[in-house]
């Protein structure tokens, strides 16, 4: 018999559940039984599916009319394989992003609203976002076909199902509210953004009237703005391209508000050309366009392409109802399908940026970047978390540690958990290898092939330093950074950081990588020696750490051969973006095991879980410190300063920390105390290891191995 897990979090008069006892209630859906109690806990209505299928195998009206935990129970209980689903109800939205580019920009639109769900789930294609629905919210589903527009996001609320964990291909990326009422909550200015993303009109707007057809003969148009279309054609080439010709007839149906004359004037344009078919090509293609779109295609556009093939646009558009400015088409190439799929999925252009008078000009006027942050946010990739909450898409981010700290281990982890839960493209990915020998090499470009990520290492198919320079600069240059992730392993082999110069040049050009949308991570040394705290130094200028938008130390934070696992935690030390100020990892370090079995060993630490392990590590540290104190004292160094020198660079400590520990462990008494000193000529102190009675047990600290 399945478990009851349902959440105490149902009703009012329950106590709560906190984050980690609802993932831990989470983790014990073992079943469909138990994932449907456990839903239905979570105050969703839930709603048997046919197994590997997304049809509800009961009648949606009936089965939700006495709907209660008992009946859920009672039903999985003669269906164990039925699957999980629920509908929705109009207190629920559910986000749907089937493709990487859907996924980014709902990260996007969430981040411009300060939004953070909730509930999140990782399906064979991408992602659901759950959120609340605020109270007076207008929204209905809406669905895009993923082949034509794949960056559009599905809408599902309302009479919508929804397939639910762990039913086939879904699993949780995210569960922190306790409950249903516990989600985040999306305004109406939120759902109305994701309606805009998507080319619909905003739910709560009102719908504007249809646009006029070409049968329309009786709108007037004013003779000179018929004038400069006229002209702007005349420098136009017919056999521009199609996306070129298609814009030009968007551009022309806008300004002449879709009228017969706008047909009658593309059509002898186009006849100019050799592809043209006829008259009743271009009249189906006017007919397909509507003047009710968010975002038109203007005479922006025919300017921009005019100017570009040599026009004197100045002269053509001298006239005092328009000013000429200097001004630039923003995406035309994305404008949306000429032709509808249904009532609400019009042909919807993203537009190019109006020419606009700009007042009284000054130097800088030229590098304002007005009308440009369109093109900045479509460069732009969404600040999502790629290496558990360490680095973040569009960043860069450097990593310092000793070797052998686990940094290449814990990072090709954290690599192929983001590919899993489909925050990142494989195939946008380039791992560059050039601290490797042959047989590490291979190991890692075996997991690269199993998860469809890019390898590359020094030597192989020509590649060096300067090649990835090269290829950086040429992303740049052609707009194609956007979504590349790049993994410097280490940094030093791409540049000196120890040379100012150099560091500012590399930094320079990463940092023009991420405004275009890539992201670096760069995996560094520290110095041999710590800090007077004890905390790892990185290696190099400041350059690095300073011109980068995250920076991390890496270092061991416990060693437990009883149970062979490596306990290391990365410590921010320079933050930009909302990452983690400390996160933990643990993972095997016997010496007979596979590199991937000590990768598969790699797992989280728990915060709470950090604390005591770091107290451990402490107790630990000052008995490894007292064997090295008393053997440099056995040895005969036996002056204060002298013996902290030699115990810190024997301990790997600084020694401040060393003369910490000798303080605290001088003195007389037997209990607590390990050595005292004598003083000499001049003041000198000299230690000297006391001599314990025969009954006087050794101090805890001796005791510990």
């Amino acid at each position: 018999m399945a478990e009851n897990i349902t959440p105490s979090v149902t009703t009012s008069t329950t106590t709560p559940c906190t984050t980690s006892q609802i993932q831990s209630l989470w983790k014990k859906v073992s079943c469909p039984q138990t994932a449907a109690m456990f839903w239905i806990g979570y105050d969703f209505k839930v709603i048997p599916i046919g197994p590997g299928s997304k049809i509800t195998t009961e009648r949606w009206d009936q089965w939700l009319t006495d709907l209660d935990p008992n009946k859920v129970y009672n039903f999985w209980s003669t269906h164990p394989n039925h699957e999980v689903g629920f509908i929705v109800g109009d207190d629920v939205i559910v986000f749907d992003a089937d493709t990487i580019e859907a996924v980014t920009r709902l990260y996007t639109i969430e981040a411009r609203f300060g939004l953070e769900p909730k509930l999140i789930v990782l399906t064979s294609k991408g992602q659901h976002h759950y959120f609340k629905r605020a109270a007076g919210t207008i929204a209905k589903s809406d669905a895009h076909s993923t082949e034509q527009f794949p960056d559009r996001i599905d809408i599902k609320t309302g009479r919508a199902l929804v397939v639910l964990p762990p039913s086939t291909k879904k699993t949780i990326v995210t569960i922190t509210a306790q409950n249903k009422g516990e989600l985040s909550e999306a305004p109406q200015a939120f759902i109305d953004a994701i309606y805009k993303h998507n080319g619909r009109t905003a739910p709560s707007e009102p719908k504007a009237a249809p646009a006029p057809t070409s049968k329309n003969t009786t709108v007037e148009i004013d003779a000179g703005q018929f004038k400069k279309l006229l002209l702007l054609l005349n420098n136009i080439d017919p056999d521009c391209g199609y996306e070129d010709w298609r814009n030009t007839l968007m551009a022309v149906f806008y300004e002449t508000k879709g009228s017969d004359d706008g047909l009658a004037l593309v059509d002898a344009w186009s006849c100019k050309g050799q592809k043209y078919k006829g008259t009743k090509d271009i009249e189906t293609k006017w007919k397909s366009f509507r003047l009710d779109v968010e975002r038109p295609v203007t005479i922006g556009t025919l300017i921009k392409m005019a100017k570009d093939a040599g026009a004197n646009v100045a002269a053509i558009m001298n006239d005092d109802a328009f000013e000429l400015c200097e001004g630039e088409v923003i995406d035309i190439s994305a404008a949306a399908p000429e032709k509808a799929t249904n009532t609400n999925e019009a042909a919807t252009p993203i537009v190019e940026a109006t020419p606009k008078t700009t007042g009284v000009k000054t130097p800088l006027s030229r590098y304002s970047m007005q009308d440009q942050v369109d093109e900045l946010e479509r460069q732009a990739m969404v600040q999502i978390p790629i290496l558990g909450n360490i680095a973040l898409l569009s960043q860069s981010t450097v990593i310092y540690a000793k070797p052998n700290t686990g940094k290449t281990l814990i990072t090709l982890h954290l690599i192929i958990e983001a590919i899993k839960q489909g925050k990142i493209d494989p195939l946008k990915l380039f791992y560059i290898n050039m601290d490797d020998d042959s047989s590490g090499l291979i190991v890692k470009a075996r997991l690269a092939e199993e998860y469809g990520f890019q390898m590359i290492a020094d030597g192989y198919q020509g590649f060096e330093a300067k090649a990835f320079r090269d290829a950086m600069e040429k992303m740049i240059e052609t707009d194609t950074a956007k979504g590349v992730i790049v993994v410097l392993d280490t940094l030093k082999r791409f540049v000196d950081t120890m040379n100012k110069e150099k560091s500012r040049y590399f930094t320079k050009f990463t940092r023009k990588f991420s405004l275009k949308g890539g992201t670096v991570i760069a995996l560094a040394h520290t110095n041999k020696n710590p800090d007077s705290n004890g905390k790892p130094v990185y290696s190099g200028t400041t350059d690095i750490v300073d011109d980068f938008d995250c920076a991390y130390t890496m270092s061991t934070i416990l060693e437990q051969a009883d149970t062979n696992q490596k306990v290391v935690e990365f410590s921010n030390i320079k933050r930009r973006g909302n990452v983690a100020l400390t996160e933990a990892y643990s993972y095997a370090q016997e010496s007979n095991i596979s590199y991937y079995e000590r990768l598969l060993s790699v797992q989280e630490v728990d915060p709470d879980q950090l604390e005591s392990t770091k107290h451990e590590a402490e107790t630990k540290t000052d008995a490894e410190v007292i064997t090295v104190i008393t053997a440099c004292v056995i040895n005969g160094i036996t002056t204060k300063m002298e013996l902290a020198a030699h115990a810190a660079e024997r301990a790997n400590i600084s020694k401040r920390c060393a003369i910490k520990i000798i303080e605290k462990y001088t003195g007389n008494d037997f209990a607590v105390h390990l050595w005292s000193f004598d003083v000499r000529e001049r003041g000198a102190k000299v230690f000297r290891i006391l001599e314990r009675p025969a009954e006087q047990p050794p101090t805890p600290a001796m005791a510990t191995p």
